[in-house]
């Protein structure tokens, strides 16, 4: 993938392969959606717009289009679990996750679902958001090529796009969810057309222009005052008139009934929340019985058929790409039509109908249930292998004191690992986990170490509240060993949806502990295992060697031992900013310029550790900054190259980053802005040449209802963080 992000239009898709196998023409689908919605009945048709329904019509071979959660692995047993998304972006690797959702796409059509409700584009500006774990972090770019790698890869492109073992993404939440009111999930943000535009638009809009997303999801709150699931101009004139989406729009959990019963915005009389819902484009309800009332409303007057038939076609459209037309069997066909002429009215009905005929083998749609040889696809040996990897890649070293790190397993014979989380497989929100004994970091470790090395135990601490009765154990068997891993952080008990935080310090009697173990003089190595930013400022000044492990899925023991002993080098970095405390919030890195004094802000607003943060075992060197051309008009790239070179004894990966600021536009800019990265792996003494493009799109800003860029001077920064620039050249804007 190219450093530089181009929003443009992707060539549209001319064929797709129906469950026969069959090519059947794009041009086709209006006229075989027009003679399906001539057959089907007012019930049938509400049917197609009932997620986790079945709402399929098995007499007229429209099949049923089976929903699931994927953030980071098909959420059903035994499946693949990948790091959660916000370890994914501390990767800086969407080719890696592109290929993840390749897997995710395999094993969700292997056990039965075609649609998946991710990946999920809210940008975590609030570190207080209980749904950072599901973010790619803070920064819209970052943001927008992970979203585009994971829908890539799930649906496919090109000729591939919705074939046989591909499935429809639904990126959520649309839009502007990560930075709520007080940081509760789902409440209300009060935000300009700029930063919408700027900030929080940029991975949607590539999601639907370049990736085709088949469908999206609105966001829970308010939005300047209009609830996302009812806002006209944000899923009919952006979505759908401006970026031209083609989808389907699917609402959230509860959010359609929500409208009234929450944001007190419809009234249940003539605005009912369905008719508010699906006046503003929201095609299909999740879980939820609001959108029955739709057949009443139009016997009523207060909407049009045509209004339910607009929808009704955007869903078929979708199930056509991706799942063709079933074959008919006329024996099903009378006892289907029987059935499902009230379907509405009857779901369980309707559930049993499709039970019924798959099982019988009446109805041939495999894509409805479990395929027989789903347990085989899962069980694929290098889906495993990609999940260690990606959880490899993920670790970041956020400290290493003195090259504490890495541990000569050799030399040391007693360790003793501490804190609650060391035993349990901590993979974050949406999945039903895994089985797999290596998941924890206590097994990791025992697992690398061998049976020469004797591994301790001792929790140490409880999460859930700070008693000490736990602290003696360990600090006793601390006298004993040669090192102390404390394994400290939260899991989605304590940090997840719906649980937001009003406080970023370790939970609990975690800093005890590891302050208690400090205090016995034994060298503490800190495992940080946690879905957002902790306040660890105690920590970071006295502990020598600090890993950010994230939720780093079913292999995250295993990769976390390896890069505690050496056998990985840790090459992360962070995708969000870490502040000091909740005074700082907000503290994403590109603010706005700050104009107070100086010396103040030098020295206390700093952020504990910075967006894009990340050390190594080894050390690179930047050098022989160019830039292709001194000046550029409108259209016109220039290239930006640069040497890097590991100046260590050891292989490491680095992720090269480049930032741009231009000072003195009508419009006041942040400080800086990523506009490009690269992941470089680097043997001992190795230099390669990465190189970054730059041009209009990284210079545009949004002012007075469009785009724009002015003439001047372009500052380009290369650095490994937000903080640590390594080189600085410019290019002058001749627009």
């Amino acid at each position: 993938m190219k450093n530089k992000m181009k929003l443009i239009w992707a060539i549209a898709i001319l064929v797709v392969v129906n469950v026969n196998g069959q090519l059947v023409p794009e041009r086709k689908y209006d006229s075989t959606i027009n003679d399906l919605m001539s057959k089907m009945t007012p019930d049938e048709k509400v049917l197609q717009l009932l997620s986790y329904r079945s709402n399929g019509v098995p007499r007229l071979g429209i099949p049923y289009l089976q929903a699931g959660e994927a953030l980071h692995g098909v959420v059903s047993s035994g499946a693949t679990v990948f790091p959660q998304s916000i370890a994914l972006a501390a990767t800086w690797s969407p080719d890696l996750v592109e290929k993840m959702g390749v897997i995710i796409g395999q094993e969700a059509r292997a056990v039965g679902v075609q649609q998946v409700f991710a990946p999920m584009l809210g940008l975590a500006r609030d570190p207080r958001w209980g749904r950072v774990e599901e973010s790619y972090g803070e920064d819209s770019y970052l943001a927008t090529l992970m979203g585009l790698a994971y829908i890539n890869g799930v649906q496919g492109k090109g000729k591939e796009q919705f074939g046989p073992e591909k499935i429809i993404a639904t990126p959520k939440h649309f839009i502007a969810d990560g930075e709520p009111w007080g940081g509760h999930n789902g409440e209300y943000f009060e935000v300009s057309d700029r930063v919408l535009r700027e900030i929080y638009m940029p991975p949607f809009e590539a999601a639907i222009k370049v990736a085709q997303a088949g469908s999206i999801m609105p966001a829970h709150h308010q939005l300047n005052g209009i609830p996302c699931h009812a806002n006209h101009w944000l899923l009919d004139t952006i979505l759908r008139q401006e970026w031209g989406f083609q989808g389907f729009i699917t609402s959230d959990m509860s959010d359609i009934p929500k409208l009234s019963d929450g944001h007190k915005y419809a009234n249940n009389g003539d605005y009912n929340s369905e008719i508010l819902s699906i006046k503003a484009g929201v095609d299909m309800e999740l879980i939820g019985n609001v959108y029955k009332g739709l057949l009443d409303d139009v016997k009523t007057g207060k909407i049009s058929q045509e209004l339910i038939d607009k929808s009704v076609r955007r869903v078929l459209r979708m199930k056509l790409k991706l799942l063709g037309l079933a074959p008919v069997n006329s024996a099903a066909t009378l006892a289907a039509q029987n059935e499902t002429t009230n379907a509405i009215g009857n779901y369980k009905g309707s559930d049993d109908i499709w039970a019924k005929l798959i099982e019988q083998g009446k109805f041939d749609t495999p894509e409805s249930g479990r395929k027989p040889n789903a347990d085989a696809i899962i069980a694929n040996p290098t889906h495993n292998s990609l999940a260690l990897m990606l959880a490899q890649k993920s670790i970041v070293l956020l400290k290493n004191k003195k090259n504490t790190l890495p541990l000569n397993k050799n030399k040391i014979k007693r360790i003793l690992v501490v804190g609650p989380l060391a035993t349990i497989s901590n993979v974050g929100n949406y999945t039903k986990g895994t089985n797999r004994p290596s998941a924890t970091v206590l097994n990791g470790i025992k697992m690398i170490v061998g049976s020469s090395t004797e591994v301790f135990y001792e929790a140490g601490c409880k999460i859930e509240d700070n008693s000490t009765s736990l602290l003696a154990k360990a600090i006793n068997k601390a006298k004993e060993v040669d090192v102390i891993i404390a394994v400290v952080g939260h899991s989605s008990q304590q940090v997840r949806e719906n649980l937001d935080r009003d406080n970023l310090d370790l939970m609990g009697g975690q800093e005890k502990l590891v302050e208690s173990l400090y205090a016995t003089g034994k060298p503490v190595i800190v495992v940080l295992e946690n879905g957002a930013p902790l306040c660890i400022n105690w920590i970071k000044d006295s502990i020598p060697a600090i890993l950010e492990c994230l939720y780093g899925g079913q292999n995250a023991g295993i990769a976390v031992a390896q890069a505690i002993f050496g056998e990985i080098n840790p090459g992360g970095k962070l995708p969000f900013s870490v502040p000091k405390n909740l005074g700082q919030i907000p503290c994403y890195y590109n603010y706005l310029p700050i104009t107070g004094p100086s010396d103040y802000y030098q020295s206390n607003w700093k952020n504990l550790f910075v967006f894009g943060e990340g050390l190594s075992y080894t050390k690179f060197q930047y050098s022989d900054m160019k830039v292709s051309q001194s000046a550029i008009k409108k259209g016109e790239d220039a290239t930006v190259t640069l040497k890097i070179k590991n100046t260590g004894d050891r292989e490491g990966d680095e992720v090269v980053q480049l930032y741009v600021r231009q000072d003195y536009t009508s419009l006041v800019r942040p400080v800086k802005t990523l506009r490009g990265f690269k992941r470089v792996t680097l043997k001992p003494s190795e230099e390669k040449e990465v190189s970054f493009t730059v041009g209009y799109e990284d210079a545009k800003f949004w002012k007075n209802n469009g785009w724009t860029a002015e003439a001047g001077e372009l500052n380009l920064l290369i650095g490994s963080s937000s903080e640590d620039i390594r080189l600085k050249g410019s290019v002058k804007l001749d627009y």
